[in-house]
């Protein structure tokens, strides 16, 4: 017969591994997003109208108008579940779920990593803050250092049907993205012999749980493009960032330093950035100009 003793030894094997799994490596997400914490079922951005610039203090303090509107991402729910059947545990026969279990932290990482860069794939065609879509045409810049006046119309994508690429700045403290987060990665079990899974199924369970979800920052500090990955397109991309302006006209000093690329571009970005040479044998201006990230969750 299984004894309490045998099922707590089994739990904390598993739970070690996946506790294993999950520092494995860095996650990918760390170094193009930020992280924030979340204490309900959503968070409200508001503050991402008050992208952070210092002025000259002339007369009273300057407060910025207040958004129009609220941008709220909801906390969303994730599991994965590792029977392991009885018998195993009788038969003393279930090694190999140390390593499933390792592979489910492991798969945390992978979701996480999902939700960002594909947030990021998607800002084409999904709102953040300001209403607008997070790589779009016209997002709204105005006048006055406030957030009043008359409205110009700033672009941070460039248009096409190709495997998208984005620029981003991740060295300031505000960020492109986030990940947010609501509860930490759980690792959870059903190991009573009387519980009803176990005596339908003959099975012990235990499963991974995290709530979360991506969050689009300050659109300033991104570019997307889905054209073609060439120089000119790049080095446009580049300067479009340097120059950006805030509320009142005033240059923000922004400056990319990562390019986010899928698959498909990783040949075109290996030879834009790490190259010494340009075909034409001249030196290359690009060359390691930003750190380079190729991720499978672009891919179309």
């Amino acid at each position: 017969m299984l004894t309490a003793a045998q099922l707590a030894a089994l739990h904390t094997t598993l739970k070690t591994r996946f506790n294993k799994g999950l520092a494995v490596r860095t996650p990918h997400w760390k170094k193009v997003a930020g992280y924030i914490t979340s204490d309900g079922k959503s968070n409200t951005y508001a503050w991402l109208t008050q992208f952070p610039a210092f002025r000259e203090w002339i007369g009273s303090r300057l407060h910025k108008a207040a958004a129009e509107q609220a941008y709220t991402v909801d906390n969303k729910k994730f599991e994965a579940t590792l029977d392991v059947q009885r018998t195993d545990v009788e038969d003393d026969s279930f090694g190999h779920y140390g390593d499933i279990a390792e592979s489910y932290g492991v798969s945390v990482l992978d979701l996480q990593d999902d939700l960002i860069f594909k947030a990021l794939k998607a800002g084409f065609s999904s709102v953040c803050y300001d209403g607008q879509y997070f790589f779009d045409t016209d997002h709204p810049v105005y006048a006055n250092e406030d957030g009043t006046g008359a409205v110009t119309n700033a672009s941070n994508m460039q248009a096409g049907a190709l495997e998208p690429w984005v620029l981003l700045c991740t060295e300031r403290a505000p960020k492109a993205i986030y990940l947010q987060e609501r509860i930490k990665p759980q690792f959870e079990a059903v190991t009573t012999a009387q519980s009803a899974a176990v005596f339908d199924n003959d099975v012990f369970s235990y499963g991974g749980r995290w709530r979360g979800n991506a969050a689009y920052g300050f659109w300033q500090l991104a570019f997307g493009s889905q054209a073609a990955l060439t120089v000119a397109n790049f080095e446009a991309a580049f300067a479009s960032m340097e120059k950006r302006k805030g509320d009142g006209g005033r240059i923000l000093g922004v400056t990319p330093d990562v390019l986010v690329v899928g698959p498909d571009n990783r040949s075109a970005a290996e030879r834009l950035l790490k190259a010494l040479q340009t075909t034409g044998g001249e030196s290359n201006v690009n060359y390691n100009k930003v750190r380079l990230e190729v991720t499978p969750f672009l891919a179309l």
